[in-house]
């Protein structure tokens, strides 16, 4: 069992998702005792915020009730860790399959990990995603690849939505990826995202992103805060 420490209130946010998949990113601060750098949050683009901070070192200012403050967090550091949970709506209204998501979640996380380290294989990057459970979310020791972009973050959070669901039977292959139905109805509309960033992946450098190529600089927090793998696939 491990222990996350909850700092912020999600409260403070103005969600444009306000339910379902819920992210923050985690210190880690010993074995079992992590604490949130950011609330969680079941709007991903938070994490673009974050991860333009860190890797620019330029604060962005406050953005739809969040104001990241560089921390020089990630370092020297070949992994860093995210917390993944379910969300209520923001506005304290229950969402019907909270329950049900939360059970997938937290009894299909070795699947989710598998599936993500498949990703990782075709990506042709060493170090593997690794998910334990502590209690119903999820503590996810990510490798550094995902925090190097904006649209890496978002598309590691968007396949982690749209994929927490997958069977245990489930084969890596482009027919099974098409056809699979995320758990959320709404996400697919999203699954088209997914399948570019996967059918792209040894095309498109994902990693070494011109942000000022699409005025995504420290001075305009809307691009920023926008530009994740959807945005940046669409740019491209």
């Amino acid at each position: 069992m491990k222990n996350i420490e909850e700092l912020q209130e999600r409260s403070e946010l103005q969600e444009g998702r306000d339910f379902g998949i819920g992210f923050s990113i985690l210190e880690k601060i010993s074995k079992d005792h992590f604490r949130t750098y950011l609330p969680f949050t079941a709007c991903r683009d938070y994490l673009n915020d974050f991860i333009f901070v860190e890797s620019k070192k330029k604060e962005i200012g406050n953005i739809y009730g969040y104001n990241h403050k560089l921390l020089n967090c990630f370092k020297n550091k070949k992994f860093f860790y995210l917390g993944v949970n379910t969300l209520d709506h923001s506005c304290g209204r229950e969402w019907l399959k909270k329950e049900n998501a939360s059970l997938i979640l937290a009894s299909n996380y070795k699947n989710l990990e598998s599936f993500l380290n498949k990703i990782e294989e075709k990506l042709n990057i060493k170090a593997r995603t690794i998910i334990n459970l502590d209690e119903r979310t999820l503590i996810i020791k990510v490798p550094s690849y995902w925090k190097k972009s904006t649209p890496l973050i978002s598309a590691y959070t968007l396949l982690i939505r749209c994929f927490f669901n997958i069977e245990d039977d489930f084969e890596f292959n482009k027919d099974n990826i098409e056809n699979h139905k995320p758990f959320i109805d709404d996400d697919n509309y999203f699954m088209k995202t997914c399948f570019k960033f996967i059918d792209n992946i040894g095309i498109v450098n994902f990693e070494k992103v011109n942000y000022n190529a699409y005025n995504v600089i420290y001075t305009n927090k809307n691009k920023v805060h926008n530009f994740g793998i959807q945005g940046f696939l669409e740019k491209i």
